[in-house]
């Protein structure tokens, strides 16, 4: 049997709340993640997350830190950020029929190249055309 080291956490939540006169929405968080950061009287929320790993090798009490050891990659539902959601498009006869996001919410994006007679085209960094369409579950409608 193999024994492994494997370092386990959790995080801790604080917050401060900032107000902030900005111009525009990033403007605004930047600032406010800056002042925050400038003051140390955050508050405990007292929350914690679920236990995730930070980092695992083979071996018995290893120093997982150190320059010379290996470490295993880490199955993604057992990090701190999880599996994320899972995507699946459907697409028939050059058509997309449907996308379904599970686990999450994930914003999609199908870029579709061979649709030349689309009437808003985009174009990508490399000068190509193609039709956008945004199955995405994130993004609040927008205000008429």
């Amino acid at each position: 049997m193999t024994r492994f080291t494997v370092q386990c956490g959790y995080a801790a939540y604080y917050s401060r709340t900032q107000t902030i006169e900005a111009d525009t929405l990033d403007e605004a968080l930047d600032a406010a993640i800056a002042e925050a950061n400038a003051h140390d009287d955050w508050s405990s929320e007292d929350v914690c997350s679920n236990t995730f790993i930070d980092a695992v090798a083979e071996g018995n009490d290893v120093d997982l830190w150190s320059d010379d050891v290996r470490q295993l990659s880490i199955p993604a539902r057992f990090t701190e950020r999880g599996e994320g959601p899972l995507i699946i498009a459907i697409v028939k006869d050059h058509r997309v029929e449907s996308v379904a996001i599970g686990g999450g919410y994930a914003r999609v994006e199908l870029r579709d190249y061979d649709r030349a007679d689309d009437p808003n085209p985009q174009t990508n960094a490399e000068g190509r055309r193609y039709a956008l369409t945004d199955w995405s579950n994130v993004i609040p409608p927008k205000a008429e």
